[in-house]
């Protein structure tokens, strides 16, 4: 079963109104520029906010160097913007952070580093990042393999992906793993995933 390690902006609906109002405008005007394919702009937009601390732009600025668009590409420095907006609790930075790990791309891969970061994105909701601990629960890397947390994970994600080819995916994962579970381990995971709850993370 293969992660599902894919940058994240193409997916990641624009993001909800800033805590500093006063960012929310160049914010918007680089995202537009992004839209616009304009990444030289958008870099000259969100570089500032995000050397102030503002995490979506520390986020998408990440992105602009893992694509290699407005700047020339660097997994490294586009590793250390994901880290700097996923400890402010930005979820799609910590989703990329784990894929960062996850594929060794701009620091050691490191399966547990990888399983952590994709645990705080997954506990926020956000669907690839809870594929993605789904299946490392199922191979046990990074974290101990557990077939109950990982078809919990697993069913969670297939209700919010989006149809096509990760929905599929996860669909593929989890009957994997639930033939080889007992009537009262699928029902232990979907016990849990009844109650499971997005649990935001304060910024």
């Amino acid at each position: 079963m293969k992660l599902q390690v894919r940058n994240f902006l193409a997916a990641a609906a624009v993001t909800a109104a800033l805590s500093l109002p006063a960012a929310a405008e160049p914010l918007e005007d680089g995202i537009a520029a992004y839209r616009d394919k304009d990444y030289v702009k958008a870099v000259d937009l969100w570089r500032p906010l995000a050397e102030k601390g503002v995490a979506t732009a520390q986020y998408r600025l990440g992105t602009l160097y893992a694509e290699g668009k407005g700047v020339a590409q660097n997994d490294a420095t586009a590793a250390t913007w994901f880290q700097r907006a996923a400890e402010q609790g930005d979820a799609a930075a910590q989703y990329n952070l784990g894929a960062s790990y996850a594929e060794g791309l701009g620091v050691a891969k490191d399966d547990v580093a990888a399983a952590k970061w994709f645990r705080r994105a997954a506990d926020q909701g956000m669907a690839y990042a809870q594929l993605n601990l789904g299946l490392l629960c199922a191979a046990g890397h990074g974290v101990p393999k557990d077939d109950v947390e990982a078809v919990k994970w697993l069913e969670l994600a297939i209700f919010a992906l989006p149809a096509g080819g990760a929905r599929s995916d996860a669909a593929r994962a989890l009957k994997d793993v639930a033939d080889k579970m007992t009537e009262e381990q699928i029902l232990e995971a979907r016990v849990r995933e009844r109650t499971w709850k997005p649990k935001p993370e304060v910024k």
